[in-house]
């Protein structure tokens, strides 16, 4: 990394309209971060059965994840703000109907079906948040702080809400715990919905024009090889982020136990708030496509090191270091991605990322359960490190035309 951008957090935070719109989104957002554990409580102590809780939570984050390409077509065709308040308005209203029906204990299949419903119609708030940061800020530089600061307060939000939900099942049932996302998402998402940023993502006009070089503007994303070679670093951090919530806990059982891994993923998560925070700071050499392959590579090869390292010193050490890799991969992806999107797709291009991040976390989570349980925790890691690898060589050896080959 070389020298110190001009530009720092606070003239990011200094510019019209910022302040407004990024707290609206972030209170909106924190509503994410307090779901989890109130709908896994809630759903067990209606049905009895941890078994229908644990599929509540994968159905709620499978639709939230696989959908959220639709919703942000339907956010570039029709304009933020008519979707945006549609969806606010039916989450909310999805998570109060979860809390009353699990309070008056409803049977399985209605919450299943509740916690479906409410995946399906999450709000892209932080997605289009990042699309926001654009047109907020004027510069490449600026650009570049904002998403930085964007993803380092998403990294907090998800690492204080689970404990503030936690703290909070310890005072009120799971179904009361449900109506505090509930509040929070409608007020910061409707408030985020009226600010002028917002109000600015026009829906896509309507043409009739017949040339090709139109109809290549507006085809999928996904479509593109050089868009689809900014995914897989985003896969790869997913995949080791949710790789360590999983093996963490097993290798630390015998050295100190939930405390020792709590202690050592939340190492993780703060190391991850500082490397967006030194990212966003300096000036980083080299093409965004090349800075997504090496971070990703060193986020990878930093998190295996976990395969041979004993007792909980070692591991929230390693952890703290492979997490300055983290924020830096997705912000790269994100600044990747705001320029790949032109004038028209900001919300697709962004929330593929995003749903690249989802798919890749539930992936990892899914394969390093299994390889544990075969092969142990060197064997899972290691596996899952191999075939990141994998991914980003697809990703180094796609066609980057189209992409930007300035440093960001």
């Amino acid at each position: 990394m070389s020298s110190s951008s001009t530009a720092r957090y606070i003239d990011v935070l200094a510019l019209p309209h910022v302040p407004l719109t990024f707290s609206t989104a972030l209170i909106g957002r924190a509503a994410y971060s307090l779901v989890f554990l109130p709908l896994l409580y809630a759903v067990t102590d209606a049905t009895g059965s941890i078994a229908l809780a644990g599929a509540a939570i994968a159905l709620y984050g499978a639709t939230a994840s696989f959908l959220a390409p639709v919703r942000a077509a339907l956010i570039d065709r029709f304009g933020a703000r008519r979707v945006l308040t549609s969806l606010v308005l039916l989450f909310g209203t999805s998570l109060g109907a979860i809390a009353t029906a699990s309070l008056q204990g409803a049977s399985g299949v209605l919450l299943l079906v509740l916690s479906a419903t409410a995946g399906v119609v999450a709000p892209p708030l932080g997605p289009t948040m990042r699309v926001a940061w654009g047109s907020l800020a004027p510069t490449s530089a600026l650009l570049k702080k904002g998403l930085s600061l964007d993803a380092v307060v998403e990294e907090l939000l998800y690492l204080v809400g689970p404990a503030i939900s936690g703290l909070a099942l310890a005072f009120v049932a799971p179904g009361t715990a449900l109506i505090v996302p509930a509040i929070i998402v409608i007020a910061g998402g409707l408030l985020f919905v009226a600010t002028p940023a917002v109000g600015a993502m026009k829906p896509r006009p309507r043409t009739t024009a017949k040339n090709e070089s139109y109809k290549k503007r507006i085809r999928p994303l996904i479509l593109e090889a050089s868009f689809v070679g900014l995914l897989p670093p985003a896969v790869v951090a997913g995949a080791i982020s949710s790789t360590l919530s999983v093996a963490v806990p097993v290798a630390l059982a015998e050295y100190g136990g939930s405390t020792a891994a709590g202690i050592a993923l939340g190492l993780f998560a703060g190391g991850s708030a500082l490397g967006g925070l030194a990212y966003g700071a300096l000036r980083v050499p080299g093409s965004p496509a090349r800075q997504l392959v090496v971070l990703a590579a060193a986020l990878l090869v930093t998190s295996s090191i976990v395969s041979v390292a004993t007792g909980a010193a070692a591991v929230s050490i390693v952890l703290l270091i492979a997490g300055l890799f983290f924020s830096p991969v997705m912000i790269v992806a994100y600044l990747a991605a705001h320029t790949a999107g032109g004038d028209h797709r900001q919300n697709s291009a962004t929330t593929w990322v995003n749903t690249s991040h989802n798919l890749g976390a539930s992936a990892g989570s899914a394969l390093t359960g299994v390889l544990i349980q075969s092969g142990g925790i060197p064997t899972a890691i290691l596996v899952v490190a191999g075939a990141g690898m994998l991914f980003l060589a697809v990703s180094a050896t796609l066609d980057w035309r189209g992409n930007p080959t300035q440093t960001p």
